[in-house]
């Protein structure tokens, strides 16, 4: 008898250990909502828990568990895609159940929800309860018509930052990060960013390998630091232009890094006065063309450090830097990081990541 009481003991003592708990993530939409705010961030938290089930000695870790939240009455909404989405509750509902990690979606009526009290008085309420939390996009709207972000560093997309400087002048806004972090809140930029942020948000809880194979499993970068400038990699973040004449010099740029380029010979390459040039292209891009020529340098030596094992004066050399030494003032100025400790931390091709526990 006394055998099997601690057989039964030990069985129920297994069981407790080997049930994972599970991070309780809220992602709240509506309609118009960008699809990839949405299902960016979902599926991030769903690879991650694909990858921890495929691993046995993580059985005790804990894992996410997602619902999809309206901000509207109606469960149904219709995202800007058009998709029509069934979600999991309602706002008035979400309270009675346990939450870790609210994550706030952006969209184009993100600026008249953020208007709405009715939405933003029980959102106030509800911030108090989670550990952490987040906004993508626009999203960062309605977070801060709550207050909380005032004296905090905030990002949103560069699109939106005049109005929402306007809007909310006590907010600390870095309109250069693709993911801002202060206090228990969280920020990111335009739409793919809110992948960046998540990645970081799995990297805080379970450690840096398993949001690296995350990144992986999704064939995304691994990772853009929440530092850097918006217009972010030659790949990803930087948007083609669609004025022909503007999209024909943006493409020779990217095209020809390693050259000097010169904005008159831009500007004479697409038959337009230095001028007219300079104001188009600034005003297509947000940033200046010797300015845009610059952060393409960077993001290419970036994503180079990041995806090849190229030697940094060959990057150096490829991207248009003189020597390596100037490749190294330029991370440091803008990264706060020099380019072979860049290269040790987000590389997705560090062996000795593959294996770490």
């Amino acid at each position: 008898m006394l055998v099997r009481l601690i057989m039964t003991a030990i069985q129920i003592l297994l069981a407790a250990v080997m049930t994972p708990t599970f991070i309780e993530i809220a992602l709240l939409a509506y309609d118009d909502a960008n699809a990839v705010d949405v299902f960016g961030p979902l599926q991030v938290f769903a690879s991650a828990n694909e990858l921890l089930d495929a691993q046995p000695q993580n059985i005790s870790k804990p894992r996410y568990r997602t619902r999809l939240v309206s901000l509207q009455n109606q469960l149904q909404i219709t995202l800007a895609t058009q998709t029509r989405v069934l979600c999991d509750t309602s706002l008035a509902e979400l309270a009675q159940f346990s939450l870790d990690t609210l994550l706030i979606v952006g969209g184009t009526p993100a600026t008249t929800l953020s208007q709405d009290q009715t939405l933003i008085k029980p959102l106030q309420d509800l911030l108090s309860k989670a550990r952490r939390v987040a906004s993508v996009c626009s999203g960062a709207f309605i977070l801060a018509a709550t207050g909380v972000l005032n004296g905090r560093r905030a990002t949103t997309h560069w699109k939106r930052y005049a109005e929402f400087r306007t809007r909310f002048p006590q907010v600390q806004l870095d309109i250069d990060a693709l993911f801002t972090h202060d206090g228990k809140y969280y920020c990111s930029a335009g739409v793919t960013a809110g992948i960046d942020l998540t990645l970081q948000l799995v990297q805080d809880d379970c450690g840096q390998p398993l949001a690296l194979e995350t990144a992986r499993q999704m064939v995304a970068f691994y990772h853009r630091p929440g530092g850097q400038n918006q217009f972010s990699s030659p790949i990803k973040g930087l948007r083609e232009l669609q004025h022909p004449a503007l999209r024909k010099a943006q493409q020779y740029i990217h095209q020809h890094l390693d050259q000097a380029l010169e904005v008159a010979q831009l500007a004479d390459l697409v038959a337009m006065s230095v001028r007219n040039f300079s104001r188009q292209f600034s005003a297509a891009t947000g940033l200046a063309p010797s300015r845009y020529i610059a952060q393409a340098r960077l993001n290419q030596a970036r994503w180079l450090l990041e995806s090849s094992d190229l030697s940094i004066p060959r990057i150096a050399q490829q991207c248009g830097f003189q020597s390596s030494e100037i490749l190294r003032r330029k991370f440091l100025q803008a990264l706060n990081v020099a380019p072979a400790d860049y290269r040790k931390r987000f590389s997705v091709y560090r062996e000795d990541l593959d294996h770490a526990s």
